[in-house]
């Protein structure tokens, strides 16, 4: 983007934040307090309804005031009869006593003679609301402004108070405009979805809520139902498990809670329905979406597939794994020998280390041996490019099966492993079956690519850790992993029906949505969905302090490092979080705690279904949590303001034992608020000099001996809040951020620092590793400072700009093949409904007749020859034959065989009646389509890594698919003719070749049923 679009886009982003602000500050004003609840409810459609497209004016003001009174209402003093009596506080607490004893004993002894008025009253409208609930449900009552005022004054401690803060409804009015809104973690992005969700609805809209999984959708949905049904709005909840039934009920609300992953199966279900009355139908209309960078730009690519029968698969079987297994034990033998070279003084170090890499990947074994020598990962990977030129036969492969690209983590077979393969195998399907084999052995591993449970291989998402329960890999890959694992294989399925995430958002008229990291990619926001991003500022200042970036050079020192970290802060109290990179990473970490009985909770893919309670639990005092990069996504880590409170007293008992030893305690604080919160609290301690001050490792505290001569001084660190240590570099800045803000929500305390090893995975091929090698290391070994974050953030930079390239040029190819299954799916749709046409036989014959003969009127060969062509193939292809009309017309021989196959169709139609005739007829054309689609799927596919790989300008393969597709369509359709009149002209019953889905139509006299038509 150039500077001048740059400036434009900032300017705007101010303009929208400004006018959002000044609305939300406005609504205030809205004068709502006085209102019903009906009457809030027909302010809110009023509003909503004048809004016609120009969100920023006094009707949108006037619609969020309504809401923003609702929310006060039903989540804030509906506390007083939804919350157990012990959850209250304060004076309402008495007021829920009396009312009900007012419902079980009624007359005038519920108050005292010391009650006031006003206390009555608020008894009485307690009373009479909560009798109201033995007869209505909460969302259908209509309370009046009184009862909440009356309410309201008798809560003297603010127990009943909850009010949607400025900075929410600034961004509900920014979601109405198509933005992704940023907003840090804790700022409260669901209730601000719910409230633009509300005025969507209000003007007519449909609205799909699309949060991270099925939890958070059924706990948003009944957070929130309660507010927007009072609104006079209908709340939908869809969720795994629903039965078609249930779902269309649901989809039919105004307001739907669920998961892109549901919609977008449900849609694809859709796509494939085998009849209208079987299509669940959501409305793609408005989507807001949570967490909305990991959706959009994360997950864009990630494929949503409909899978048919399992079928056997033949292609891999025990012959093509030994000889996989045989392949990968003859490469580690060689690997063997070029490590032994190795010591020999006249090696070629360079050659050697090159060769091994490009034979094994980045091991371990080859890790600890370029720390021992010295030696960067990124200078050897320099060496592999630079020593195995392909212009000179690739000579570092001479004597290798296979070559590892441990960048991308690919695999190819070298000229020797072909030899091999078909030396064994016969077909190039079995080739390709062994070479996944290899690739299940070599490149995927346990604890990194996936996880092994109970369903057997469950994939594990690469940038959050999460797992992904209904992904498979494709082309074999999939079932040559479980043969690895020793799993019984499931069989390969083809897909039926495909989309994406981008494209299934595609669908919607309005995408906006929230997350608390949005501006690293508002590029790819505006490109891929037009949509703008804007930064909403937190309610409290951020008290978060990032420390600076450590690298370490050695593994072990690394591992010690966290540990002894962990340890430190659990025995003052101080809750931490250590984020890692994969699977075994955190098993790893998780192991020696263990050892160490350092009491901790594991969260990773293993695990996953206890990720809630873990979150709920990780800011308690003490608590340790080890997890990928999934932990708190969606939720948050809440430090209660005890746990500060607790390490403080901790940090008072460290200041006195030093004081009674005559030293001074030195406190190493990581932010100069924290610094200010400690000396204040040192202040109690007798005899103490609490002093502030600023030092080259940071902000300081010294509790000093008001009297006695000093002895010395001990250093202690101090920190307050969660600690959030950060032990392998995410894949991108905007990741890294997202891992940062679990901490110091709210204006809350609370640390973060990045500490990897120098051979990380996001490190090890970049060319900034050479950079961190050549930096001065301290005396720990490690390097330590702004300049490491920048390098850092820097080899992230460049990862997220290689990506981008890859994710654009996948998109291009996406595209063309997404719209060709939307023209397939909508003709199907068409098809579906072709059934109740009464000539619809007359027009598939007619057609299906002319270009079965289309031969006859090529003019390049002679008549004989034309005619025995299409002789052959129909008789061949159908039973028919039309010898007789050899030396016939084409016009004759066209009419003559509409006859023949109308004569052998009337069978049909004589027994089933000529309407369920139709619709037989329209189903055999949809079966067929069906049963040919996934090869067309497979096919378009097989096109894209074709042409993808082999071309060499990305816009002429783009080109050249579309072209592909398009030539190849006809063909398609005329092959589902041909399958679909086979059935027609070749089945005894075609009544039990197809689903008949329309049972209820009885077969009448063709002269009562024309009457029908």
């Amino acid at each position: 983007m150039n500077r001048s679009s740059t400036r434009a886009r900032a300017a705007e982003t101010e303009v929208g934040l400004t006018e959002a602000i000044e609305t939300a500050r406005r609504s205030r004003d809205a004068g709502c307090d006085s209102l019903s609840d009906a009457e809030i409810e027909l302010l809110l459609h009023s509003a909503a309804n004048g809004l016609k497209g120009y969100v920023h004016s006094e009707n949108l003001a006037n619609a969020l005031g309504a809401i923003d009174t609702a929310v006060q209402r039903r989540l804030g003093i509906w506390r007083a009869v939804s919350y157990e009596p012990h959850e209250l506080d304060g004076a309402i607490v008495q007021v829920r006593h009396r009312a009900e004893l007012a419902l079980r004993e009624p007359g005038p002894g519920v108050c005292t003679a010391n009650s006031g008025a006003s206390e009555v009253k608020a008894v009485t409208a307690l009373a009479e609301l909560m009798s109201k609930l033995t007869t209505e449900y909460p969302s259908e009552m209509r309370l009046p402004a009184g009862l909440y005022r009356l309410l309201g004054a008798a809560d003297d401690t603010g127990c009943l108070w909850f009010a949607p803060t400025e900075q929410q409804l600034a961004a509900a009015a920014l979601l109405l405009r198509g933005v992704i809104v940023e907003m840090d973690a804790g700022e409260g992005k669901t209730l601000a979805s719910a409230m633009a969700a509300a005025i969507f609805a209000a003007s007519g809209r449909s609205v799909h809520v699309l949060t991270a999984n099925d939890y958070l959708a059924t706990r948003d949905c009944a957070l929130l139902a309660p507010v927007l049904e009072s609104l006079g709005l209908t709340v939908g909840l869809v969720i795994e498990g629903m039965d078609r039934q249930e779902r269309q009920y649901q989809y039919a609300a105004q307001i739907v809670f669920t998961t892109a992953r549901e919609v977008g199966f449900d849609y694809l279900r859709d796509c494939v329905a085998e009849s209208s009355e079987r299509r669940v139908n959501p409305i793609f209309d408005v989507a807001i979406v949570d967490e909305a960078d990991h959706l959009l730009i994360d997950q864009a690519r990630t494929p949503l597939i409909i899978s048919g029968d399992r079928v056997a698969d033949g292609v891999v079987g025990a012959d093509l794994e030994a000889l996989a297994s045989e392949m990968v034990e003859k490469q580690a033998d060689y690997v063997d020998c070029l490590y032994a070279e190795l010591e020999a003084i006249d090696s070629d170090l360079s050659h050697v280390l090159a060769t091994i890499m490009l034979a094994g990947g980045l091991t371990p074994r080859l890790v600890a041996e370029l720390d021992r020598r010295g030696v960067s990962t990124q200078r050897v990977f320099s060496d592999v490019s630079r020593l195995n030129d392909e212009e000179e036969g690739r000579p570092l492969e001479k004597d290798l099966l296979f070559a590892i690209d441990p960048t991308r983590s690919m695999l190819r077979l070298t000229e020797l492993g072909w030899d091999e393969v078909f030396d064994n195998v016969e077909t190039p399907a079995a080739a390709f079956g062994a070479i996944q084999a290899v690739r299940a052995r070599v490149i995927h591993d346990a604890g990194s690519d996936y996880v092994l449970g109970s369903n057997g291989i469950t994939l594990v998402d690469r940038l959050d850790g999460r797992p992904m329960e209904a992904h498979r890999y494709m082309h074999g890959l999939h079932e040559a992993l479980e043969s690895k694992e020793g799993l019984d294989r499931l069989g390969r399925t083809d897909a039926k029906a495909r989309t994406s995430i981008r494209a299934l958002m595609s669908n919607y008229e309005t995408i906006s949505g929230l997350t608390g990291t949005a501006l690293e990619s508002e590029d790819a926001f505006t490109r891929d969905y037009g949509a703008s991003t804007i930064r909403v500022p937190p309610e409290a200042a951020s008290k978060r302090v990032d420390l600076d970036s450590e690298v370490f050079f050695d593994r072990d020192d690394h591992l010690a490092w966290i540990v002894n970290q962990v340890d430190y802060w659990h025995c003052i109290g101080r809750p931490v979080l250590v984020t890692t990179g994969s699977v075994r990473e955190s098993d790893a970490i998780s192991s020696v705690l263990n050892e160490r009985s350092i009491p901790h909770q594991l969260l990773n893919a293993v695990n996953a279904e206890g990720e809630s309670a873990v979150v709920a639990s990780g800011g308690e005092i003490g608590a340790v949590t080890v997890s990928t990069g999934m932990a708190g996504r969606g939720t948050d880590f809440v430090v209660e303001d005890t746990v500060d409170f607790a390490v403080m007293e901790t940090a008072i008992s460290q200041a006195r034992m030093a004081l009674e030893q005559g030293k001074s305690a030195v406190f190493e604080c990581f932010g100069p608020a924290e610094a200010e919160v400690l000396k204040e609290a040192l202040t109690e301690i007798k005899g103490c000099v609490p002093e502030l001050g600023v030092s080259a490792s940071g902000n300081e505290v010294a509790a000093r001996p008001a009297k006695a001569e000093c002895l010395g001084e001990e250093r202690i660190p101090f920190g307050l809040g969660l600690l959030v240590l950060i032990t392998s570099l995410p894949e991108s800045v905007r990741v890294e951020r997202q891992i940062r803000g679990r901490t110091a929500r709210q204006g809350a305390f609370g640390n973060t620092k990045v500490a990897v090893y120098i051979n990380d995975p996001a490190l090890a091929f970049s060319s900034r590793q050479s950079e961190l090698i050549r930096m001065v290391r301290s005396s720990s070994g490690r390097v330590v400072g702004p300049d490491v974050s920048r390098i850092l953030s820097q080899t992230q930079t460049d990862a997220e700009r290689q990506r981008e390239l890859v994710s654009q040029a996948l998109a291009e190819y996406e595209a063309v093949v997404e719209g060709e299954s939307r023209a397939h799916y909508a003709e199907r749709v068409r098809m579906m409904g072709s059934g109740q046409s009464p000539n619809l036989a007359e027009r598939i014959v007619s057609a299906w007749v002319a270009r079965r003969t289309k031969e006859l009127d090529d003019h390049r060969t002679d008549y004989v020859t034309r005619f025995a062509i299409v002789s052959d193939g129909l008789w061949h292809g159908f039973g028919i034959d039309i010898e007789e009309f050899s030396n016939w017309s084409p016009i004759d021989v066209r009419r003559e065989l509409e006859l023949k196959v109308h004569m052998r169709l009337s069978v049909h139609r004589d027994r089933l009646g000529s309407k369920r005739f139709s619709l037989a007829v329209a189903e055999c054309r949809l079966n067929a389509a069906d049963e040919l689609w996934p090869d067309r799927l497979a096919h378009m596919n097989d096109m894209t890594m074709t042409l993808a790989v082999g071309s060499s300008s990305r816009h002429a393969a783009v080109t050249e698919l579309a072209e592909e597709i398009g030539s190849t369509r006809s063909e398609f359709w005329a092959q589902v003719e041909d399958r679909a009149m086979r059935t027609l002209l070749g089945s005894a019953d075609i009544a039990r070749r197809v689903r008949m889905g329309d049972n209820s139509i009885e077969q009448l006299p063709d002269e009562l049923e024309a009457l029908l038509w």
